[in-house]
This record gives C-alpha cells, sequence and structure tokens, in this order.
C-alpha cells in the first residue's frame, strides 16, 4: 500500500500528469517516494520509449522530428521542475558569491543570465546528443537508452537525497532529506543490482557497465561541488542533477555511437 502510495505521489508532485486523489505527506511517504524514484524512472521512460516507437513505425517524422521529440517531451512531462532547479543553481554558482548569497540567490524565483545562458547551453548540447544517437542508431537501440536514463537520473536524485548534507534546514531537499537514513541506500543497491538483471537479459551488459561508471562519477562530482560550492544539497542542487545526469549519459551514447563502441 505503501509503495503504491508513493510511486502515485512521485507522479504527483515530479510530473504535470493528473492524479486527482489527494494523500497525506508524510515521514513514510517521504521515505518510500524516494525508494521508489527508480520506479518512478521507468515510468517515465516506458512513457518516452512506447510514444517514441509509435511515432517511428506509425508517422512519417523524420530523425530531425523524433530527436525533438525526446529533448522535448520530458520537460513537458515533468512541467520543467528539475530545469528550474538547474538553472537556479547556476546562478547561484556564476555569481561567485560567498556561500549564504549563494544559498540567498537560489531562493530568488527570478531567473538570471546565467541561468538562462546555462540552460540554453545545456538543452542545446543535450539536443545534439540525441539527434546523432537517432541519426546513427536503430528504434530498438533509442528505445533501450530511453527507458534506461530516467532510471538513473533518479537513482542519482534519491542518492543526492540521502548522501549528500544539507546546505541548510529548510526547503524542499530538506524536508525529505531528515527524513532518510543512510541504510536507505541499499535501495538504491538494489536499483542497479535489477537495471543489471535487465541490461544482462536484454543483451545490453557493456552499456549497463558504461552507464554505471559514468553514473557513480557524476554523482561523485554532484558530492563534491554541492558540498564546496553551496555547502551541501538543496533542492535545486538536485534538480540540477537530475538534468545534468541525463545530458551527461547521451553525451555518453553520442560518444559510443561516434567511436563505433555500440
Amino acid at each position: 500500500m505503501r509503495f503504491g502510495k508513493s510511486f502515485l505521489l512521485n507522479i504527483q508532485f515530479f510530473t504535470i500528469l493528473p492524479v486527482r486523489k489527494e494523500f497525506s505527506l508524510g515521514k513514510s511517504e517521504m521515505r518510500w517516494m524516494v525508494r521508489t524514484f527508480p520506479l518512478f524512472g521507468l515510468f517515465i521512460g516506458t512513457l518516452l520509449s512506447s510514444g517514441f516507437v509509435l511515432l517511428a513505425s506509425y508517422t512519417p517524422m523524420s530523425p530531425l522530428a523524433l530527436s525533438f521529440y525526446i529533448w522535448v517531451m520530458p520537460i513537458m512531462l515533468t512541467g520543467g521542475i528539475h530545469l528550474d532547479g538547474y538553472m537556479d543553481a547556476s546562478d547561484a554558482y556564476f555569481s561567485y558569491r560567498d556561500l549564504q548569497k549563494r544559498l540567498e540567490i537560489m531562493k530568488d524565483p527570478r531567473i538570471g543570465a546565467f541561468g538562462a545562458l546555462s540552460l540554453v547551453i545545456l538543452l542545446s548540447s543535450r539536443f545534439l546528443f540525441i539527434y546523432e544517437s537517432v541519426h546513427y542508431s536503430d528504434t530498438v537501440t533509442i528505445c533501450f537508452i530511453l527507458l534506461s536514463i530516467p532510471i538513473y537520473s533518479r537513482i542519482v536524485m534519491g542518492a543526492s537525497l540521502i548522501l549528500i548534507p544539507p546546505a541548510q534546514k529548510a526547503g524542499m531537499g530538506y524536508s525529505f532529506s531528515k527524513y532518510l537514513k543512510l541504510n536507505e541506500i541499499l535501495w538504491t543497491l538494489a536499483s542497479f543490482i535489477l537495471i543489471m538483471v535487465a541490461f544482462v537479459f536484454l543483451n545490453g551488459f557493456f552499456l549497463y557497465v558504461t552507464f554505471t561508471i559514468v553514473t557513480i562519477g557524476f554523482f561523485l562530482f554532484v558530492y563534491s561541488k554541492s558540498i564546496k560550492w553551496f555547502g551541501g544539497m538543496t533542492g535545486d542542487t538536485v534538480g540540477a542533477s537530475v538534468e545534468g545526469s541525463e545530458s551527461i549519459l547521451w553525451m555518453t551514447i553520442w560518444l559510443l555511437l561516434l567511436f563505433d563502441m555500440v
């Protein structure tokens, strides 16, 4: 019961999809929401890959148009919630101010020039990676990627909440992390094992190893820089980690295809 309720809370909280039922949001619910992040990522990936298959199979859409679908749909599904965190974190970092001032900047609902420029660079580079990946891959490979990347990015989101100390005792990130214990990371490890089984079954072990190494390396970067640049984790840095991990994984696929390794 808690599992299904928390999964629906993730949909209600992190997407624009309508979940009409009202749920209480307490300690248990927040812990189970984090535990079901990988499943929530699978849900997002299933929606994206299903839509891609339908468009690729039953419409005359070009690789460019299909790439645009892959690029824009995650933004639409999530309502840009993670991009908002990415822009706030970019504004704060590029202000080159002290830690306290950076935290104040992240609370400001207005977008600064650095946030806007960072958004353009992030999304334009991601579109390049997606387009060239679609152009040089078959439908099965792209579906595999679309299923995988949202799972890995939500694993990074959960690990950030569990392992990175909060920068302050306030905000959305702290409201989740204060209920989490270190042993919650076991759920993340279990997710890696389940993904490995699925990848091996689908003959994608090389991609699993590559994605896992890149994801762990990126999380260590997030861990280090969150503490150094912001004094710890905030809701904005968690959102930025989702967007960053997805872009890094798309870049990984692009590089693998570039050197004919997949």
